[in-house]
């Protein structure tokens, strides 16, 4: 008995063998065609990671919400005690602490007694919403990196009912080396899914650490200035001195302006 499964294993292998030495080398694209049409949309994530990673590499910079030029101009004019020139410095900076003071200021502009909780509300609404666009700017590629092994699973388990029912449908004494050839190609698109995923998730969790370590900054720096600004506010309330003058302040209250000087 035991002679007998030798020798059927020993004809398997045979016959695998001479099967493999005229068969002709397989290619990475017939690798790929073998994968089925789900590889087409993993083409398309995988693309679509990359472009993601490296507009994150340019855009998710230290730049976007705080600089150095930034930081020095604000606290000159702080130093100085003048809150106009705070808005001329930060009237065309595009950072994330230069629009959080622009907020503040108009705030104040507005409501000249606001007390500090009022303050603190309107900077930490719009600091919530800077870091809110934060996150959700890196969710893309959590998404690619969770859709694309549920593609290449897709896949694989319709190549394996297309093997069975090929087999099934032609009688052959080599159905077992049939099966495992029809999977081994099911897996391609596995293979491929899994490769694109764990990328995509690896520089999620990347820029999510470089995007938590900017809100950090943000926060320190705001929290910093709005303090300050308040401050400097009620000095210039206790003096009476000039009104402050919001950036980018609207015509009507330019118009409200000239009728009292009318007056």
């Amino acid at each position: 008995m035991n002679l007998d499964f030798f020798l059927y294993f020993r004809l398997l292998f045979w016959a695998a063998a001479v099967e493999e030495g005229t068969a002709k080398s397989i290619t990475v694209f017939d690798l790929l065609k073998s994968g089925g049409w789900v590889i087409i949309p993993l083409f398309f994530i995988s693309f679509l990671v990359v472009a993601l990673i490296f507009y994150y590499f340019i855009s998710i910079r230290i730049s976007a919400v705080w600089t150095k030029d930034l930081d020095r101009r604000v606290e000159n004019a702080l130093r100085k005690g003048d809150l106009s020139l705070v808005s001329e410095v930060i009237k065309n900076r595009s950072e994330g602490c230069a629009r959080l003071l622009k907020e503040v200021i108009g705030f104040l502009s507005k409501h000249r007694d606001a007390d500090l909780h009022s303050v603190i509300s309107v900077s930490e609404a719009f600091g919530n919403g800077f870091a809110s666009l934060l996150n959700q700017r890196i969710l893309y590629l959590l998404d690619a990196g969770v859709i694309a092994p549920m593609l290449g699973l897709f896949g694989t388990v319709v190549g394996i009912l297309r093997s069975f029912g090929s087999i099934a449908a032609e009688p052959s004494p080599m159905r077992t080396l049939l099966l495992a050839g029809g999977v081994s190609q099911a897996l391609v698109s596995t293979a491929i899914g899994l490769i694109v995923g764990i990328t995509a998730m690896f520089f999620y969790s990347f820029f999510r650490g470089r995007v938590q370590y900017l809100i950090s900054v943000f926060e320190e720096r705001s929290a910093l200035w709005v303090q300050e600004i308040f401050l400097l506010n009620k000095k210039y309330l206790s003096k009476s001195s000039p009104e402050l003058k919001a950036v980018g302040s609207s015509p009507f209250d330019e118009g409200e302006d000239n009728e009292e000087h009318k007056e």
